[in-house]
């Protein structure tokens, strides 16, 4: 038996157990609990079996003592073996027990998409895994939060891919997709299977289809409770009259239940059978439509203004084809909609403009020469665009 390795996580304490447990070391076991319990007292105990491969009766007895202590036991990442046993000794019904999560490997595999949280590959013609890049403890609830988002959505009528099964991928979570022969709306414009103008066409049929999807009482957060909550990191950092004035017209939006993306880009919609399906549905809220333009804005034209290698690596395509995708997408989706395009244009822009100046201070970046660079760019257009508007809403 190895040793026991246990830490704090929250108000639990986490004992990890691994190799074998049986009546020869049940012994050895329990007074390694013990004296996890004695340096970390705590009346919330989660035992994690992720490498424990077997357990006897006398083990189990160990489990059923530890128990009866304190006032929560979880038994978490039981593989096959030991989880056959909690279930048929009946534990799983005296306690919270889960299964471990397949492993799957992403070396060698194709990468079908990046974003700034994590990335996307292919494991096979049928299937794609969604790796997030942080592997903390919560990985697992975000990717849970995200499945529950995207079955909203889902039942509202968008055509959304659903996470059918969880892994393991390294120390970290993965999320898997059923999509057969599917592509990134991205890789069939680099590949010319279609042309800007058909991608154009259809994603903004698709943009337009969920802002005019209410989510009504759906679990779901408010886009513009976000951006309340996030804008006051600017205070002090910019002018004050400039500040007041964006608080002033985003608090003025509609707490409204229209369906937000929030990275609706390329990289986030598949092409499947020539139906789009989108993904990443992380960043999924519900609010005034101006706010899902911001994040568009930046994606194809704004974070690579300065630099236009920083869209051409995020997109793999060229920073004019991209800026004048971004007008081809919202002139369309105007269109479909019956709204002024050249208003929605110029609102999309100041909203990507605001996010790019709050992004620099949020990721302390204001003292890079980048940093400083986006700030001398963005502050000035901000002060004249933000003047020439009423509100925000179109």
């Amino acid at each position: 038996m190895d040793a026991i390795n246990y830490r704090m996580h929250g108000d639990e304490l986490v004992i990890s157990l691994s190799g074998r447990i049986t009546a020869a070391n049940s012994a050895e076991i329990e007074a390694g609990i013990d004296a996890a319990l004695q340096e970390c007292p705590c009346a919330k105990v989660v035992l994690d079996l992720d490498k424990l491969t077997y357990i006897s009766s006398a083990g189990l007895r160990v489990f059923l003592r530890l128990g009866k202590r304190v006032e929560r036991l979880r038994i978490e990442n039981a593989g096959p073996v030991p989880y056959d046993v909690l279930e048929m000794t009946g534990f799983s019904e005296m306690f919270e027990v889960t299964k471990a999560y397949r492993r799957i490997s992403t070396d060698g595999l194709e990468v079908i998409g990046r974003g700034a949280k994590g990335a996307v590959y292919r494991i096979d013609d049928e299937t794609i895994v969604k790796v997030s890049f942080d592997e903390t403890e919560g990985t697992i609830e975000q990717i849970d939060r995200e499945r529950k988002l995207a079955r909203s959505a889902f039942v509202a009528g968008i055509p959304t891919a659903i996470s059918y099964d969880v892994v393991r991928v390294g120390n970290g979570y993965g999320a898997v997709y059923e999509l057969l022969n599917a592509f990134t709306l991205n890789k069939m414009l680099r590949m010319g299977i279609w042309s800007y103008d058909e991608a154009a066409d259809a994603a903004a049929e698709l943009l337009a289809q969920m802002h005019d999807t209410h989510m009504g009482n759906a679990e779901m957060p408010s886009s513009r409770g976000i951006q309340l909550k996030e804008l006051p990191l600017l205070e002090g950092k910019i002018p004050e009259a400039l500040y007041s004035r964006i608080m002033e017209l985003v608090g003025a939006l509609p707490d409204d239940d229209r369906l937000i993306h929030g990275d609706f880009h390329i990289g986030n919609v598949m092409v499947q059978n020539g139906e789009l399906l989108l993904i990443d549905m992380d960043t999924l809220s519900k609010g005034s439509p101006v706010l899902e333009l911001g994040p568009i804005y930046n994606a194809y034209v704004g974070f690579g203004e300065i630099d236009h290698a920083i869209t051409e690596d995020f997109q793999g395509l060229p920073y004019d084809e991209m800026a004048d995708f971004w007008n081809m997408l919202i002139e369309r989706y105007s269109a479909i909609r019956g709204l002024d395009a050249q208003e929605v244009l110029f609102k999309g822009e100041a909203m990507g403009r605001i996010r790019q100046v709050r992004r620099i201070f949020s990721h302390n970046d204001q003292d890079t020469p980048h940093g400083r660079a986006v700030l001398e760019l963005n502050i000035p257009k901000l002060e004249q665009m933000l003047a020439q508007i009423d509100t925000l809403e179109y």
